[in-house]
């Protein structure tokens, strides 16, 4: 328990999270009639829960109207230690309305109080409060994780969101949550499924390689389409490209929802040449697909996927997909001849001069089809086709020897 709590003054040090007030008011203001004074002694003293529930919200007030140095410390007191789940409750919804600036002064009270709290309602409370402020996440980590055991699927979906929250904040130790969150993925409730998902993506877990096939066959055999979405989000932010995660990747490139497509072709479109089998796939996602702007995506990763080798042997293929016939929306047909110029003099514009009758053949056959380009019924087209022709048949500069002396 002492490691625990040196930890957590540690990383609230680190984080520059203060435990309490100290910048306030000695004055005793009225609100609404009543001293600050008595507010206080109402929420500490008065047994009606009901009333210490309206000093808790008025001790909120305060503290935003006049700073006074006692209002915090006495909500973050009724969050710990009231008897009634209403109060605490309340407490909770006073803190998440803080200020970034203000919330230094109660974090270790939600965080205290996550840990301590019997009531579903009230855990569902402060951890919606957490989930504001992701350096209070980051301080809560151990019951965050221990909040996903929760009976209440709510609580479960918010815990899992803060610790998300927290991995990108939390110096590596949101990672430690991942044993909590992984058996998640077999809720059955979906959105807990979905939130389990999305946070595992974002916390570096690791033993990530495990994690992303076992992301892969959950994509492989879900029918929700927003899970799919977020399976293929987190599965790219893993970076896992193993064999199970590729095919999974290459099979939902003709799923039925357009996201799940479109997100699956840019996640491919990050693993560079360890996508190349899924090349096949990527190149009917941009023959065939109905959705311009996935065609364009799913022709960006067959690129990456291929590289200028691969994209230079396609480019048979490649030609006849600069036609308006073929591909009528013309800004894929400026994504494709972008990829044909990526090739340049030294994939490409060599060519033209190879002994080679047939490697020059196919050279001259590519800038013939950027020449009928340049008659494109887009000028945006017509202008880029003829920017890939300079690009390809521009020699580079000879280099420079160095002289010496």
């Amino acid at each position: 328990m002492f490691a625990r709590a040196a930890a957590l003054l540690a990383l609230c040090v680190g984080l520059g999270l203060s435990l309490a007030p100290v910048s306030a008011q000695d004055a005793d203001p009225v609100y609404e009639g009543q001293k600050v004074s008595k507010w206080i002694d109402t929420v500490q003293n008065d047994s009606s829960a009901r009333k210490r529930a309206l000093a808790v919200e008025a001790l909120g007030h305060i503290w935003t109207v006049h700073k006074h140095k006692e209002a915090l410390p006495n909500v973050g007191r009724a969050l710990r230690v009231d008897p009634s789940a209403a109060v605490r409750a309340q407490a909770a919804v006073v803190i998440s309305g803080l200020r970034p600036d203000d919330i230094k002064y109660s974090a270790t009270d939600l965080v205290t109080a996550l840990g301590k709290e019997k009531e579903a309602r009230v855990r569902k409370e402060i951890v919606a409060a957490m989930l504001k402020f992701p350096d209070v996440c980051a301080l809560g980590i151990e019951p965050l994780a221990a909040a996903l055991k929760d009976s209440d699927a709510a609580v479960k979906v918010a815990a899992a969101e803060a610790l998300a929250l927290a991995g990108p904040v939390s110096k590596g130790m949101a990672k430690g949550a991942a044993p909590a969150l992984e058996p998640l993925l077999k809720d059955p409730d979906k959105a807990v499924r979905k939130a389990a998902a999305f946070a595992l993506g974002r916390i570096q877990p690791d033993g990530a390689s495990t994690l992303a096939e076992t992301m892969a066959g959950m994509l492989a055999a879900e029918k929700d389409a927003d899970l799919k979405r977020e399976l293929v989000a987190s599965i790219g932010l893993l970076g896992e490209k193993g064999g199970p995660v590729l095919a999974a990747l290459a099979a939902a490139l003709t799923d039925a929802d357009d996201e799940v497509r479109r997100a699956a072709a840019r996640v491919l479109g990050t693993f560079g040449p360890a996508a190349s089998s899924a090349s096949d796939k990527l190149y009917a996602a941009f023959t065939d697909d109905k959705v311009k702007d996935i065609r364009i995506d799913a022709l960006r990763a067959f690129g990456s996927a291929l590289g200028p080798t691969g994209v230079k042997a396609k480019l048979p293929q490649l030609r006849e997909q600069l036609k308006p016939e073929k591909q009528p929306d013309f800004e894929v047909r400026l994504a494709l001849i972008d990829e044909i110029a990526a090739l340049g003099w030294e994939h490409l514009g060599a060519d033209l001069t190879s002994p080679d009758k047939g490697t020059k053949a196919e050279a001259l056959a590519t800038i013939g089809a950027l020449r009928a380009r340049q008659a494109d019924p887009q000028v945006k087209v017509r202008e880029v086709a003829l920017q890939a022709i300079r690009k390809i048949e521009k020699k580079p500069e000879p280099k420079k020897e160095d002289k010496k002396d």
